[in-house]
């Protein structure tokens, strides 16, 4: 059992966030450059990451990359109705509610996922997330709108352009390339390479900005949002662990994967998205920075109980 990778790659995540934190308040960092940082991660870095991932999968079964787009699909079909019942079980306030179900629903499953599990797994693992997150654009952009726009009382005016990011067009592209066999260049795929690894500590320096721009005023005051991020890194994963055994076999390296991708905090896009559409911001800000603090220790729990179990 070798947790150096993992607490190597934590203590990187830790310190770029804090990084990223200290630069935003010495002013090196605010919201103008913060946007062109995620503009830069979006349109450039993170599609490259993607499509230079494809050369790491040859020895991937094609039967287990569906099973992983197949249980994606699954998930974020059942995680609003998880969200639904936890938000009436706690008996969130009524304009919460939408801020409560988003931090439930959609994890860092990019950018701080990337890096502690590439220290886990390999390359590899930015084309599983890649293929298994394909639905949280589409679903975030949609219900996750509609959830703020009802806490609100604000019309809800969706568009097409929402839905058709870099980052979905270029898991598809690499999808299609998986499927049909090919390769791409040795020379492009070093350049893809060069650009797309980047993309880890630009993001984690983002994430620390971003969460500067939100008071830590009152993170350990809210009781039910506390317990709620705690079920958040700990119940989602337990779930989510027997389903993903089942479908992969026991395979430890996909089941790891899964499980621990779904043990990640709670998306920063989240608090800008209520920002930006009238959701409970604080709300929002808050869990997202106690779940990014709480989880630099369920993360390495989640992991040992992983080893414990699948015997790698």
């Amino acid at each position: 059992m070798n947790f150096g990778p993992l607490f190597s790659a934590l203590f990187k995540v830790f310190i770029l966030i804090l990084a990223g934190y200290f630069l935003n308040r010495r002013k090196i960092l605010d919201a103008r450059v913060n946007a062109g940082l995620s503009a830069l991660i979006v349109y450039l870095t993170d599609p490259a990451l993607i499509l230079a991932s494809i050369n790491s999968v040859s020895a991937v079964g094609k039967g287990d990359i569906l099973r992983l787009l197949l249980l994606g699909i699954g998930l974020y079909l059942l995680l609003p109705v998880l969200a639904w019942l936890l938000v009436r079980l706690f008996r969130v306030p009524v304009g919460q509610r939408g801020a409560f179900s988003l931090l439930l629903i959609f994890s860092n499953t990019g950018f701080m996922a990337i890096p502690v599990l590439k220290a886990l797994y390999g390359d590899v693992v930015v084309f599983y997330s890649s293929i298994l997150n394909l639905p949280f654009s589409l679903l975030i952009f949609s219900y996750g709108l509609y959830l703020l726009a009802k806490d609100s009382g604000q019309a809800l005016a969706l568009s097409w352009r929402k839905f058709i990011s870099p980052g979905i067009i270029a898991s598809i592209l690499a999808l299609l390339i998986y499927f049909c066999g090919w390769q791409l260049p040795g020379f492009l795929n070093e350049a893809l390479s060069f650009i797309g690894d980047t993309t880890p500590p630009l993001s984690m320096l983002l994430l620390g900005s971003i969460l500067a721009e939100y008071p830590l005023k009152g993170l350990f005051r809210d009781w039910r949002l506390n317990l709620f991020m705690l079920m958040k890194l700990t119940l989602i994963p337990a779930l989510l662990f027997p389903v993903a055994y089942v479908v992969f076999n026991g395979n430890p390296e996909l089941v790891g994967f899964v499980t621990l991708t779904f043990g990640m905090p709670a998306a920063t896009l989240n608090a800008m998205l209520c920002k930006q559409y009238g959701g409970d911001t604080r709300t929002a800000a808050v869990g997202v920075t106690f779940s990014t603090a709480l989880s630099m220790f369920t993360i390495p729990l989640l992991y040992w109980l992983l080893t414990f179990i699948l015997g790698a």
